[in-house]
């Protein structure tokens, strides 16, 4: 019996051992499969081809032009660059972009990168930068040869063979274009030559009427200077804000005296939409308010031009002439959308104030 029970317990305990033992080793497998899957884990395909590419050597152009990219738009600008007291470089359309962002924001400035107060009184261009750029190879984007960026501008324009181009006789009503190596061949089977005046005739009316168009409206100018009343103001927009719990922002005029009368323009951004900073289109509407109490109707005809003070980057603000009669119920127009582009805005709002010419002549009763 004794015997038995020995022989139970041995077992029992080799039993054991060899329980305990195959864990030990389902453990151990189990740590080294887990270290293992650990190691041999796969890179991202990001990270990989980072890796590749760090091991090929970088072309010094591509080195410089990483370094002197936009730090906004990450981009290579043939635009004036500026910098900050930090020596961060951004191109003028971002620069600008961002302090007009932020005045509409009302919010004070800053560098995207180190965070310190930029405006134009503090940046300044750097030309050493801008040379260098312009010194930089870039492909045409239509023959895809390597030119200077200095010589770009004139090889797509001028000299390219693939650059777009439109028939010799679009003016006549050609829809043709292409290559510009292909017009050659284009113009020897094109029909508008061949065509004789009366299958011409649409075309030519609507290109007549465009021409005078443009002519009736310098010849407006010119007779409206004419005239006994003038009154030309040069005038500047200042920055205002609402009172409203979200402010909006605004600008406005000093009273001014033309035609023996006071006046006062207001002027607002995108017609006063909500959040207009999350828009990429922008616009300028301005009114002209009669300030003077009257008694009698004032025929009015107004247009705006650029101001002689204002920004000489800004491109010709095209008249546009606006008819109104003021009388005592009626002493403000509706807001008149000016003839700029998006990044024209952009560029009198990053400015402090906004210069203009306003030219206002009263109308003679008949």
């Amino acid at each position: 019996m004794a015997e038995t029970t020995t022989t139970t317990n041995d077992f029992s305990s080799e039993m054991m051992l060899s329980i305990s033992s195959y864990m030990i080793n389902q453990v151990e497998a189990s740590t080294n499969s887990t270290l293992d899957s650990i190691n041999n884990v796969d890179e991202p395909p990001t990270k990989k081809c980072k890796s590749i590419t760090n091991d090929k050597p970088r072309l010094l152009e591509d080195r410089i032009g990483s370094i002197l990219s936009c730090c906004i738009c990450l981009d290579l600008s043939t635009l004036p660059i500026f910098q900050c007291v930090n020596g961060h470089l951004m191109c003028a359309s971002c620069f600008n972009h961002l302090l007009a962002d932020c005045k509409l924001k009302d919010e004070q400035t800053t560098c995207p990168n180190c965070r310190c107060e930029i405006s134009k009184s503090n940046c300044t261009r750097n030309l050493a930068v801008e040379k260098t750029i312009s010194e930089l190879p870039i492909q045409c984007d239509y023959c895809l040869q390597t030119f200077l960026r200095s010589e770009i501008k004139m090889h797509q324009s001028q000299n390219c063979s693939d650059r777009p181009t439109v028939c010799d006789y679009a003016l006549l009503g050609c829809n043709w274009n292409g290559p510009f190596h292909t017009l050659s061949s284009h113009l020897t089977i094109c029909e508008y030559p061949a065509k004789n005046g009366l299958e011409l005739i649409d075309t030519i009316r609507a290109q007549k009427h465009a021409h005078d168009e443009e002519k009736k409206c310098l010849e407006t100018v010119v007779d409206l200077l004419s005239l006994n009343q003038i009154g030309v103001s040069d005038l500047i927009l200042k920055p205002f804000r609402t009172d409203d719990f979200v402010a909006k922002l605004y600008f406005e005029t000093s009273r001014f005296t033309a035609l023996q009368y006071q006046w006062q323009v207001r002027a607002r951004i995108n017609d006063n939409i909500p959040h207009p900073h999350t828009t990429i289109t922008r616009s300028l509407s301005y009114q002209l308010v009669l300030k003077s109490k009257i008694t009698q109707t004032i025929d009015l005809k107004f247009f705006l031009l650029k101001g002689p003070h204002g920004d000489p980057t800004t491109l010709q603000i095209q008249p546009i002439i606006y008819h109104f009669e003021f009388n005592q119920n009626n002493t403000e127009t509706e807001y008149l959308k000016l003839p700029i582009t998006s990044q024209e805005c952009n560029r009198m709002l990053s400015s402090s104030s906004i210069s203009f010419r306003l030219l206002m002549v009263q109308l003679d009763k008949p």
